[in-house]
């Protein structure tokens, strides 16, 4: 694979925001809260990916393959978390309500400030918060994943600081595993809702 990885232009959002919804669109916990309907569920996505780009625009620490966009990495770093839920009013969050099943709104609400206190508790240093990580379909399993991730990693380990992520799949555990992350909670909200796992990376010795 012939490739870099590159900061993210905002000439690329929108390919960006499509490629993260299509990425997306059959992640347990987005198929459990938007709808059922693939159709309005991807429109829920890009609302959503839109919001989480603009967000980490300014942090500036947006990823992506050189050329042609195959796969996007959004690192919060370092004393950029909790992230600012005023910020995240302002671009536009206060319609998550309209984007999620309004039967499943709560839970959403509660899933959300459940991520976020077992952020603050498992991970009160200072650390990299892995925000979003996404391949286009078409281009999974190219190495492009790995790829992405090596920039803040290697900066991680030569500064000494740990790394943190949540994901969604099984898939996502493994591939995270292999690249030094450990799990720190399985967490199921309800019965019939999707797990997720949290992860942590120590600094590796290089």
């Amino acid at each position: 694979m012939n490739s870099e990885v590159v900061l993210l232009e905002r000439s690329q959002h929108t390919n960006a925001v499509e490629l993260l919804a299509n990425a997306f669109s059959n992640d347990p916990l987005f198929r459990y809260y938007c709808s059922e309907n693939e159709a309005v569920r991807l429109k829920s996505l890009r609302w959503f990916m839109n919001l989480m780009l603009n967000y980490s625009y300014p942090i500036n620490h947006n990823y992506a393959t050189a050329g042609d966009l195959k796969g996007v990495a959004v690192w919060l770093p370092p004393g950029e978390f909790p992230t600012s839920q005023w910020r995240l009013l302002q671009l536009g969050f206060y319609a998550i309500p309209f984007k999620v099943r309004l039967s499943r709104l709560r839970h959403a609400l509660k899933q959300f400030d459940l991520m976020e206190e077992h952020h603050k508790h498992d991970m009160p240093q200072p650390h990299w918060f892995l925000y979003l990580l996404a391949v286009a379909p078409a281009h999974q399993n190219q190495g492009i994943g790995s790829l992405l991730l090596q920039p803040i990693l290697q900066q991680a380990d030569a500064d000494g600081l740990p790394c943190y992520l949540e994901t969604s799949t099984e898939r996502g555990v493994r591939f995270y595993q292999r690249h030094g992350f450990e799990i720190m909670r399985t967490v199921q909200l309800t019965e019939d809702a999707p797990r997720f796992w949290t992860l942590a990376r120590s600094p590796q010795r290089t």
